[in-house]
């Protein structure tokens, strides 16, 4: 979601079948307020009673986002007891 947000493209990660059933700009600020919940820095995501109020109240103006902390993921595989593990890049791993 990050690099079409960054793109001014975030409406199109919305399932084509909600395509005209609600707002676009309440939309956009539902995505907006998932990507402040996902912020890097622990201490820069909103508690959930200020995300309840961002949702609930249009007029709020939401902080500014940085790019999230999703930019590699660890996987852990587990088989027959044995363990591995390996980093992968994901979405936004260019970001940083």
């Amino acid at each position: 979601v990050w690099r079409p947000w960054g793109e001014n493209k975030a409406l199109q990660v919305v399932d084509q079948i909600l395509e005209g059933t609600c707002d676009n700009d309440e939309v956009l600020r539902c995505i907006h307020i998932g990507l402040l919940c996902v912020q890097e820095d622990a201490s820069s995501r909103p508690k959930m009673s200020n995300v309840v109020a961002m949702l609930e109240n249009s007029s709020l103006i939401l902080p500014s986002i940085l790019p999230p902390a999703l930019s590699s993921w660890k996987i852990r595989i587990f088989s027959l007891g044995a363990q591995a593990s390996t980093t992968i890049s994901g979405p936004g791993s260019e970001l940083g």
